[in-house]
């Protein structure tokens, strides 16, 4: 197992890490192998559950913890200074990181969707043009073709083919990047059918409990003939239940719309609450029975992300009454999952890995209130039509005028700033040029930190901008990448993440299980730490060198007293 020598630091003493902290953020120095005498893991479990909780920041992992948050509480290993080690804190990279030990750079995916520098064109981090991937029941394709590295799944089962892979999720995005390239079943929710399903890259056809599951009519004959028309919660919580700035669209008070109009519109109303959990815990519940995972003569990987923290905090924010209540019912999901888990395999028998892969930012006007707010701008926000049109017209005034249409010299094309080719040909420009006063421009605006020109990005310093080189696959980006001002969002309503700030790269990292020593341990962890961690104690080796390191799961945790436990 191969991990970098510098960040070996933080398991040594507090005074020499502390020191020498600044080189967690550089490039690897070198590679070695920890001491596998003092690291032994004595119990080898029947099945690993990794579950990430798609952006929930690590400052809200204990909001809500009297059933399944809390077991991980009181006897989990909780790393407390959890992050992303990239900067494009988005859902695929982060998901694809975790259990790569990779981060974009190295795995190729810098965010949900990148820019093919070849053809000019966005493609979405897990769509495929290859017509034997269509999604079943669906137009679109979908595979891992886009990812480049394999996954601890697939280190399993090139040690043992008899090791099992499973994922599910939400997600198509989410599932996939955990599942890796050789999975056994990969399932996640179609909004546009209304169903969970998987592609023609994994099998033919749904198995029958998933279809089953998902009924003729999921309103009616399936997983969700039990939602209520309206989904209601209680309105105590840090702010008012009806606040400035969360987002319409489902309204924002209790009860939200949730079984009303259309199946169309019920399959999205589904989405964007946290009854989309209650489905995918439903159905992960359902796999682990039918598939029998975790009772076979060699271990298995269960993948599930969880979304609707993310679909939810989109609309209302962190601190709203929406999310502690998803928070609050997820708690209650997993403190259910692990009393099946404990049934049916043995209390002992399998570990579990809690993370996210990113965090979010809170909404302008909440932290106005709390005199908080760190952006510049009154309202913190910076809207993505005001910021678009403006752009145009300085290059229209820069280099178009009086005739010329100047969108043909920037694409935003899957969220990145681009200048095409035809349009530098079209008003003989050279993209050096457009580019700077892209730059300029939107340097120019009060809530924009940094433009950063992609292709010089390698010779900046400090620790955002090594961060945001992490992120950088170069033949998948555009010209220009743009970091906001801390507490500032591209957003009319609701809040965002994407940025390398605190908020967007916070987040949990827990290990719980047999032979593994609870507790809370201080000092870096990253997201792609995992990979190597689990790698290591289950003895398996990936396919190339991690940028991820071993965590040490069994020594008393350095929060604890010496001597206690």
């Amino acid at each position: 197992m191969m991990i970098n020598v510098k960040r070996i630091l933080r398991l040594g003493s507090g005074v020499v890490a502390a020191m020498l902290l600044g080189l967690i953020w550089g490039q690897a120095l070198g590679l070695t192998q920890p001491d596998n005498g003092a690291l032994a893991v004595s119990t080898a479990p029947k099945l690993v559950v990794v579950i990430a909780i798609d952006q929930l920041r690590r400052d809200r992992l204990f909001e809500s913890s009297e059933a399944g948050l809390g077991r991980l509480k009181e006897a989990g290993r909780v790393f407390t200074e959890g992050q992303l080690a990239h900067g494009i804190t988005t859902t695929c990279p982060g998901h694809a990181s975790i259990l790569t030990g990779l981060n974009p750079a190295g795995h190729g995916l810098p965010s949900n969707s990148f820019l093919d520098r070849v053809t000019g064109e966005a493609r979405y981090c897990v769509g495929s043009d290859d017509p034997s991937h269509r999604v079943l029941g669906g137009l679109k394709g979908r595979s891992p073709s886009n990812l480049r590295a394999d996954t601890l799944g697939d280190w399993l089962k090139a040690k043992n083919p008899n090791h099992r892979v499973f994922a599910v999720s939400a997600k198509d995005r989410a599932a996939i990047t955990l599942a890796g390239v050789h999975p056994d079943g990969v399932y996640w929710y179609d909004s546009a059918q209304g169903r969970f399903t998987t592609s023609g890259y994994y099998e033919d056809q749904l198995p029958q409990y998933l279809r089953t599951f998902n009924g003729q009519d999921p309103a009616v004959d399936g997983f969700m003939q039990g939602f209520p028309e309206r989904w209601t919660h209680s309105t105590d919580g840090a702010r008012a239940d009806d606040y400035e700035g969360e987002d319409t669209r489902y309204e924002r008070v209790s009860g939200h719309p949730l079984m009303q109009g259309t199946f169309e519109e019920i399959a999205k109303q589904v989405y964007a609450s946290p009854f989309i959990d209650e489905a995918t815990m439903e159905l992960a519940q359902l796999m682990l029975i039918e598939e029998a995972i975790g009772q076979g003569a060699a271990m298995d990987l269960l993948s599930i992300s969880l979304s609707a923290t993310d679909t939810v905090g989109h609309l209302y924010g962190p601190r709203s009454a929406e999310a502690a209540d998803s928070l609050a019912r997820l708690d209650q999901m997993l403190g259910t999952f692990f009393s099946v888990l404990d049934e049916r395999l043995g209390v002992n028998n399998y570990w579990v890995v809690l993370t996210a892969d990113h965090g979010v930012a809170e909404l302008p006007e909440w932290t106005h209130e709390i005199n908080t707010l760190s952006c510049p701008s009154d309202t913190g926000r910076l809207t993505p039509e005001s910021l678009y049109l403006g752009l145009n017209w300085h290059l229209y005034k820069t280099f178009t005028w009086p005739f010329g249409d100047p969108r043909s010299l920037l694409s935003l094309d899957g969220g990145h700033l681009y200048v095409p080719e035809e349009g530098l040909s079209e008003f003989g420009l050279t993209r050096a040029a457009v580019v700077t006063e892209v730059i300029s421009y939107l340097e120019s605006k009060p809530e924009i930190e940094k433009a950063w020109r992609v292709e010089a990005l390698s010779n900046a310093s400090g620790e955002l901008a090594e961060a945001m080189q992490r992120s950088i696959v170069p033949d998948r980006m555009g010209d220009v990448l743009v970091q906001m001002v801390e507490g500032c969002l591209v957003d009319e309503l609701g809040t965002t993440h994407g940025s390398p700030h605190n908020y967007d790269r916070d987040i949990p990292i827990v290990f719980y299980g047999a032979g593994i020593k609870p507790g809370n341990v201080p000092g870096p962890a990253y997201s792609i730490d995992i990979a190597a961690t689990l790698a290591h104690y289950l003895g398996v080796e990936p396919g190339k060198p991690l940028d991820g390191v071993v965590l040490d799961l069994t020594r008393i945790s350095r929060s604890q007293p010496e001597g206690g436990e």
